[in-house]
């Protein structure tokens, strides 16, 4: 760079830091925003914030409980459940808590909605009184085309969709009576072939699993000991486990960032029930709500970042703009 100007080489090095930046910033999710439950006023409604718990919004104000929120794939909506129709059924709300709309409308208590990675079907937990027991669903975002993936006597819980569509991870109490063991399983997206991934570990009580954004890992949490529930994270084969936390309290819910560098959960650490974020390997760990008395947080869900890693792993430039000053010669 001999032959250019020194103006001009300083704003081409301006140029060079500043899509650095962004693409650092992107790498670490700081366009990005969580969306969480709490009680805080006196009953549960949904809000939103940035990741250092900055900016809080309040999206829902309902005299009923309002809860589990997910965040599309688009950004768009957010599905959650809501006692406002008299039963536990599944809503859509447009991301600013605009214009909700009820999908389901059987009576039939529903939870736990996620969204398939094209924002095309929402999987969710159902309890039918008929059965008696919990099932994993599926239906089209606009709430047609109801179909039960499990199907099975025993209790199946929080489904989680991998990145890129075609499986689906869950807790499930089939190998043992009154919820104990429970364990996590991955599943075809139709349901077919599911697998035990924790049945070879000293983990017995295995809870609210979440896919990494590269479909590698699972996080979830377990409850091993007297202390509490822990988080821990397992390859998508079931071959390799890895413990994140270790007390202080209680740790659960765990969600990938968009880029896969962090880990939002819930966590009782000094109190209970507030919304922590940590390092993808456990360390790092700073809180995020903070607790009034006899109030808590929890179910977070990241607002997708158009910027973050796809499920091969790659980055994308994120293009930035300079002003330059400079006079070439």
């Amino acid at each position: 760079m001999n032959h250019v100007s020194p103006p001009l080489r300083r704003s081409l090095f301006l140029l060079i830091f500043a899509l650095t930046v962004a693409s650092d910033s992107a790498a670490q999710g700081l366009d990005s925003r969580i969306v969480f439950a709490s009680n805080r006023d006196g009953d549960w409604d949904i809000y939103s914030m940035d990741v250092n718990g900055e900016n809080l919004l309040q999206l829902t104000n309902h005299r009923t409980s309002d809860e589990y929120p997910a965040w599309s794939p688009d950004g768009k909506r957010i599905a959650f459940n809501s006692n406002r129709g008299l039963s536990p059924d599944l809503y859509v709300m447009d991301s600013d808590g605009k214009n909700a709309i009820r999908l389901t409308r059987d009576g039939r208590s529903k939870s736990r909605p996620s969204w398939s990675p094209d924002g095309a079907r929402i999987a969710y937990s159902s309890f039918r009184l008929e059965v008696g027991n919990s099932e994993i669903y599926v239906m089209d975002a606009d709430g047609n085309n109801e179909t039960n993936l499990t199907n099975h006597r025993w209790n199946d819980n929080k489904p989680s969709w991998s990145p890129d569509g075609n499986k689906m991870a869950f807790e499930s109490s089939r190998t043992g009576l009154f919820n104990d063991p429970r364990h996590i399983f991955v599943m075809n997206a139709d349901g077919t072939e599911r697998r035990n991934l924790t049945d070879d570990t000293h983990l017995r009580f295995n809870s609210a699993p979440s896919w990494s954004p590269d479909g590698r890992k699972i996080a979830f949490s377990s409850r091993f000991n007297i202390a509490g529930d822990d988080l821990f994270v397992i390859t998508a084969d079931g071959k390799e486990l890895e413990q994140l936390t270790d007390g202080p309290g209680t740790s659960r819910l765990p969600v990938y960032s968009p880029d896969g560098r962090k880990i939002a959960f819930v966590s009782g650490r000094r109190e209970d029930s507030n919304i922590y974020l940590m390092d993808a390997n456990g360390t790092n760990a700073v809180k995020l709500t903070k607790r009034a008395p006899g109030t808590g947080n929890t179910s977070p869900s990241w607002l997708p970042g158009a910027l973050a890693v796809n499920p091969k792993g790659k980055l994308p430039i994120s293009w930035g703009m300079v002003k330059w000053t400079g006079n070439p010669r």
